[in-house]
């Protein structure tokens, strides 16, 4: 709200006051949406090129694999037609795999197979144990890799291997990366397609392609549909006061030159302005001369969307430069670092992590920073900046002398940078420091080949390259050979990040306990996950922890005055027993995730849960846990739970029937190996907000499940993997919202419920490994067809 508004809406002025307040005219903001509702406000002026993509794709007389590209120069919308287009369920319907590899800058023909095998295999949902021993893979950091003797290239080809596969590479690929991709996809004349999303100078590689088709070439919007990008942008479903709307028709075209990226920027500036002075000036300031080249006006746009920026929000934008180029962004990480470099700004009544998200959606909201994904809570979750905005980003923050950025790890840096980034896809995961830098604050490390291929005769650190940075704040690596942290890590008393996502990690150093400003401690792939680490118990005592994720031991009285811890991940309870409250002191967690549970714990888990009032999500692993979940009444606001082994109590806990007052906010359930029976299915039937049901090998003990009258009011999306489960029956009022269901080796199920045939909401079924229930929904004959036929995506993969 701007000035002139705060005062209207505080004070009621006198009448001539008022009229010129009303002269002035803010935009309605439109809410934070969801990435596919912005690509329908992105593709205007795009129908004829989806639809000639689509023919391609689809295209029967073809079977030979053949490849369709696209091209255009950057920004003109390239990706966001091919994306929806990879979305339509057309599309999804005919290809058994998709997968979409983005190309970053100086990426190997390895990581690009790697990345599609991935994808691939993931669809073909096979666990990550059962790929790697059937593969002879095995996993560093939570990502696969091939082994020693191993051609991934082979490895891709038999997975692909019989099936019709949709594969998108967006980005420039050299023709020797080309013939590496196209000999590791079979070609068994089925239909399936190669897509290539590229500039003109990229079209190289077609005339090395085998069957093409002719490239589809983006031109830049009309001066129509440039003003409906930019009035949905601004308005949403409203528009321009008519009496502006011809004067700034014109202006935005001349300004943008109908190019994509150029108008949603100059929208984002736009719909927090006041009509009509404010737009007046950024138009003037964005007047271009006669001469100028159509790229530096998009430059200049982007300049004038930064200096709009407030202060504390071009700070957390720059620090997107030390992120990978085209690559998304776990906004959570995100939020971590900008909280640990002091970006974020306390506010009464709020975290500071929720304020940090809150700098997050409002990027977004200029369309300095594209949504990928938010979760059914409306928290961002993955974001990406475009590749322009990222090079505008690096430009800004080394002129700046914000952040340092360099794609080699022999980094030779100003002895005064304070903000480091090392972003290598090299064969080296070890760096190199030419120089001391006393005065470093963070390093922010990514090296994608040691995150995806392990190789023991490369050199291992220990972050010693770091022993002359003693004032470091954010310690950020990822892919390192790491085995032990230094013991002068202690000294490093200004640490408020360390995050380490490497292989190998076999130790802490006791001294990590000095580390009396430590925020946030990340640590993901030790182990590979199987190793439980030891942490002296000074650690625990440290009053600013707020996030820890990490495989440790957690003993019973460990935990000090830990008021500000928010997540608990990974660890594993250590004498834990009788009625002893072991979170006692940790009342404001947010997310916790225990392993290793037993029965002997059970009765000090209540009594930590019974004091976790600010619990949204848990996830509890173990030989028995306790069913008291669903009924303890202090998780009134847990809207996340995943349980993986035995419940104690199959037919549900005592006072089941007040699940619904209990649990009003429980929106997402997992349930692995839990071996529940019907009773308690009745019971999760009450909840009032479940919208996402998982239930997967052995959750439920029964070859009938039922899902009664009425049940399941909420649920939008269920998932069974019950390989013994033979019938399931549903009731015809019951899951009236149902959109997506996937049934995964229900081998022995006998036939689909025939309620299916009323839900109108369901858009997506997808069946795993079931080629008998395949026969069944079959057009033409089959007994389950009329069940399913008015569902618009149906995938079948065995």
């Amino acid at each position: 709200m701007g000035l002139l508004a705060a005062a209207a809406a505080a004070v009621v002025p006198p009448l001539p006051v008022l009229r010129v307040i009303q002269k002035l005219h803010r935009p309605p903001l439109p809410a934070l949406r969801v990435g596919r509702d912005d690509l329908e406000e992105y593709t205007v002026g795009l129908d004829k090129y989806s639809n000639v993509l689509k023919e391609q794709l689809l295209d029967e007389s073809v079977t030979a694999r053949a490849l369709v590209s696209i091209a255009g120069e950057s920004s003109i919308g390239k990706t966001t037609l091919a994306r929806k287009v990879y979305q339509s369920p057309e599309v999804r319907n005919h290809f058994e795999i998709r997968t979409w590899t983005m190309l970053p800058h100086k990426s190997r023909p390895a990581d690009v197979l790697r990345d599609i095998h991935k994808q691939a295999s993931s669809q073909l949902r096979r666990s990550p144990s059962q790929q790697c021993v059937e593969d002879g893979c095995y996993a560093v950091g939570g990502a696969k890799a091939c082994g020693p003797g191993k051609d991934i290239s082979n490895q891709l080809y038999k997975s692909m291997t019989g099936r019709r596969y949709l594969v998108v590479v967006d980005g420039s690929i050299a023709v020797t990366d080309w013939n590496s991709l196209r000999a590791s996809l079979p070609d068994e004349g089925n239909g399936s397609r190669v897509a290539l999303i590229t500039d003109s100078a990229g079209l190289e590689v077609v005339g090395h392609a085998g069957p093409t088709y002719d490239p589809i070439e983006l031109t830049r919007l009309s001066p129509e549909n440039t003003y409906e990008v930019f009035r949905r942008r601004v308005f949403g479903r409203g528009d321009c006061p008519g009496r502006y709307k011809s004067r700034y028709y014109q202006d935005v075209f001349r300004i943008t030159r109908g190019l994509p990226l150029s108008i949603v920027i100059l929208a984002g500036v736009l719909r927090s302005k006041e009509l009509p002075a404010e737009w007046d000036e950024v138009m003037a300031q964005l007047a271009p001369a006669r001469e100028q080249p159509k790229s530096s006006n998009s430059r200049r746009i982007m300049s004038l969307a930064f200096d709009d920026l407030p202060h504390h929000l071009k700070s957390c934008f720059l620090y997107l430069a030390a992120m990978r180029e085209s690559t998304p962004v776990d906004a959570q990480r995100l939020v971590r670092l900008w909280v640990a470099e002091g970006f974020v700004r306390p506010r009464r009544g709020s975290t500071m992590e929720e304020v940090g998200q809150g700098y997050l959606k409002e990027l977004i909201s200029r369309c300095m920073v594209q949504l990928v994904h938010k979760d059914e809570f409306g928290a961002v979750q993955t974001v990406v900046v475009h590749d322009r905005l990222h090079a505008f980003a690096q430009d800004e923050a080394q002129e700046a002398s914000f952040i340092e950025s360099h794609d080699s790890t022999d980094v030779l840096a100003p002895a005064t940078v304070r903000r480091l980034a090392v972003l290598t896809s090299t064969t080296d995961r070890y760096v190199h420091l030419s120089n001391a830098l006393p005065k470093l604050r963070s390093i922010v490390c990514d090296f994608v080949e040691g995150r995806n291929k392990p190789n023991t005769s490369i050199q291992c650190s220990d972050l010693s390259f770091l022993h002359a940075s003693k004032f470091l704040r954010v310690i950020d690596i990822q892919g390192l050979e790491l085995k032990k942290l230094p013991n002068d890590i202690g000294s490093m008393i200004h640490i408020r990040y360390l995050g380490l996502q490497c292989g190998y990690l076999e130790k802490l150093p006791r001294t990590i306990g000095n580390l009396v400003n430590l925020q946030s401690l990340i640590l993901k792939g030790s182990n590979g996950g199987h190793r439980v680490l030891e942490v002296t118990s000074a650690f625990w005592r440290i009053p600013t922890l707020r996030h820890v994720v990490a495989p440790f031991a957690l003993p019973c009285r460990a935990l000090s005055n830990l008021y500000s811890l928010q997540t608990l991940h990974g660890v594993q309870p250590r004498g834990w027993d009788g009625s002893n409250n072991p979170l006692g002191k940790a009342a404001n967690l947010r997310s916790l995730e225990l392993i290793g549970l037993t029965a002997a714990h059970a009765g000090a888990l209540e009594a930590a849960l019974e004091s976790l009032d600010l619990l949204v999500h848990l996830q509890l692993q173990g030989d028995s846990l306790p069913s008291s979940v669903f009924i303890i009444p202090s998780l009134r606001r847990l809207q996340s739970l995943k349980l993986l082994g035995s419940v104690d109590a199959p037919e549900g806990p005592d006072g089941a029937e007040d699940v619904r007052y209990i649990r009003p906010n429980l929106t997402r359930l997992s349930m692995w190996s839990t071996m529940v029976g019907q009773k308690f299915v009745d019971m999760l039937a009450e909840l009032p907000s479940l919208a996402e049901l998982t239930l997967m090998w052995d959750a439920y003990d029964g070859d009938r499940l039922a899902f009664g009258e009425s049940g399941f009011r909420s649920l939008q999306e269920l998932k069974l993997g019950l390989p013994e489960l033979e019938e399931w029956t549903v009731s015809a009022a019951s899951m009236p919202g149902l959109a997506r269901l996937t049934l995964y080796r229900c081998a022995k199920m006998r036939m689909l419920p025939e309620a299916l045939a009323g839900m109108r909401e369901l858009e997506e079924v997808v069946l795993y490994s079931m080629p008998n229930m395949v026969g069944r929904i079959k057009e033409g004959g089959g007994q389950d067809h009329h069940k399913v036929k008015h569902v618009p995506v149906i995938q079948t993969i065995w």
